[in-house]
């Protein structure tokens, strides 16, 4: 490999970058730069669910040759029986939508499964014999799937327990200091001035354990703006036991049953370590009794607390659980449902939320009967997705009351505390900016600029510094409801607007920021001098036509917020 060629580089003094798959790069390269990048985390982590959905077809598959084995001589399952019963069990499976020609092909893909053996014009699956001696191989790749699937990487033991010791250690001896993103930058510094490997993409997987770990004092409202502070006396053992029970809390909370033995493989790399996994086990238990869930007055079924207290996500908790759903509820279609919604939420609204709503709906039921593998993650998911087609859909067709439901309802979903922000944070920005949009809509007043493709910071900005009195009103009605529902948000577009301040030296930044802050404090703005005076001049480009108030409807002010019947 290119193990001598890393060596001789550094030999140079040069900075050596590897990149390479998972399972396919030696320890022995890795160890031989300074840096190396898994090329799977690479590929559409945040946003595709085509690497769970092989997952789960593979463990499909592999679960369906276990039980054709005994039916067949020798255990050579004929081709065309398994991909007649596979298709009884997955009728509307695409397999090009994977990247697969079909069961064959997909099966050539997983040697270390099977071996396809043609003889007198059939081809006969065999699975190997390394996987039928382990049953363990089952439950492992099923804890993978869940892992992988509510956004986890797990990094190697060692490494995990390291990079975890280094930010207690860090926390600990400077608290209140850094944020979760600094700490991560920080531990990367280190590591580089000590020569020691570890890349930043390790750092920040274990780093993001600490989201869901209950080892702070306070909970911050934003990851990359608030500063963190251990809880009082955390020693490092409990630290790291903390941190590492997030993924029992998360194969618990998905209803699948614990085996110790192939859980301390996976997590340990050892079966010895059951004492640990014993553990963990009775921290992901306080955890789950802690967060809990009630039941909705609406719905009278069992939701979880953070969202049956929560009024902004109320409309889309009655979609969901009012939704006739037509068909069996599973995994498989719920995952399949999103995957089409996902790829029609930018053509077409409507059918994408009936997509998203399904998937919900089909999660929800399935997180009912307790079904393993049912995610309440997912849930928030594709219920937050279907808040922004939604949304998007009653914008396109100027029902503005509507649309501010929904996109209120999402940012009331997808707060950067809770596990589904790493899913949907590349939604949020042109959520805002079409949220704040709806300012100079209602006075049928459009703005020069695509909001798709405009950074809601610099909407802001156009809009404080708006020509219209009535707009640059409803705008900061606007902004007073984000407060309410989600006060990252307005926070991260603060932080935006000192970096065009400084950096970028936008007019009008400054006085939009001052805004801003004082209406994220609590003061009142409405003596706002831009608020109390009409402006005859175009201002930074600012748009276009002064036409009159339209709402879609009667709207009436109470404490400052618009609210509508």
């Amino acid at each position: 490999d290119f193990t001598a060629v890393a060596r001789k580089l550094r030999s140079h003094g040069r900075r050596v970058v590897g990149i390479g798959l998972r399972d396919a790069a030696s320890d022995l390269l890795v160890r031989s730069c300074d840096e190396f990048i898994i090329y799977d985390t690479l590929v559409e982590k945040d946003e595709s669910t085509t690497g769970y959905h092989l997952n789960s077809i593979r463990q499909m598959v592999l679960t369906l040759l276990q039980q054709m084995m005994a039916q067949f001589e020798g255990g050579a399952i004929p081709l065309a029986a398994l991909d007649q019963e596979f298709e009884k069990r997955q009728p509307e499976l695409k397999w090009a939508s994977l990247g697969f020609s079909g069961l064959q092909d997909f099966l050539e893909s997983q040697k270390e499964l099977t071996v396809l053996s043609p003889a007198d014009g059939e081809t006969s699956v065999i699975v190997r014999s390394s996987i039928t001696a382990r049953a363990e191989v089952d439950q492992i790749l099923q804890y993978r799937t869940a892992l992988s699937t509510a956004g986890f990487r797990l990094v190697d033991h060692e490494i995990r327990q390291d990079v975890l010791q280094a930010l207690h250690t860090l926390l600990t001896n400077e608290p209140g200091v850094h944020t979760l993103e600094k700490s991560i930058l920080r531990l990367k510094e280190q590591y580089d001035d000590d020569n020691l490997l570890r890349s930043r993409d390790d750092i920040h997987e274990v780093a993001r354990l600490v989201k869901q770990a209950t080892v702070l004092e306070s909970q911050p409202e934003s990851w990359e703006l608030d500063a963190l502070t251990l809880s009082p006396d955390l020693s490092l053992v409990d630290f790291v036991r903390r941190c590492e029970s997030v993924y029992m809390t998360s194969l618990v909370q998905r209803n699948l049953s614990i085996d110790d033995e192939a859980l301390a493989r996976l997590l340990y790399g050892r079966t010895d370590a059951w004492n640990e996994v014993q553990a963990l086990q009775a921290l992901a238990a306080d955890t789950l009794h802690d967060t809990g869930t009630q039941v909705s007055a609406e719905s009278r079924h069992r939701l979880p607390r953070h969202l049956a207290q929560n009024t902004d996500v109320r409309n889309a908790l009655q979609d969901m659980v009012n939704w006739p759903l037509d068909e069996e509820a599973s995994l498989e279609k719920a995952v399949q449902y999103n995957q089409m919604g996902m790829e029609l939420r930018t053509a077409d609204f409507e059918r994408s939320r009936v997509y998203f709503l399904k998937a919900a709906k089909m999660m929800y039921l399935l997180l009912l009967d307790k079904q393993p593998g049912a995610s309440l993650m997912d849930m928030e998911w594709y219920l937050a997705s279907y808040c922004a087609a939604t949304a998007g859909a009653h914008f396109s067709q100027h029902n503005y009351p509507q649309a501010i439901l929904y996109y209120q309802a999402f940012f009331a979903i997808v707060k950067e505390t809770e596990p589904v922000w790493d899913r949907v944070r590349k939604l949020v920005p042109p959520m805002l900016s079409f949220y704040f949009t709806i300012a100079p809509n209602e006075y049928s007043d459009l703005l020069k600029v695509a909001p798709g493709r405009t950074h809601p910071a610099r909407l802001c900005v156009l809009l404080h510094n708006h020509r219209n009195v009535g707009v640059r009103r409803r705008w900061l009605e606007l902004a007073r409801s984000l407060v309410l529902i989600n006060p990252a948000l307005l926070r991260g577009i603060i932080q935006r607007l000192a970096f065009l301040e400084d950096d970028d030296q936008l007019s009008g930044s400054h006085e939009t920021r001052v805004t801003l802050t004082r209406l994220l404090s609590g003061e009142a703005v409405n003596d706002d001098p831009l608020l109390t005076e009409q402006k005859s001049t175009y201002e930074n480009g600012v748009y276009a036509l002064n036409g009159s108030h339209s709402t879609n409807g009667t709207d009436r002010a109470k404490n400052g917020v618009t609210e509508y019947p």
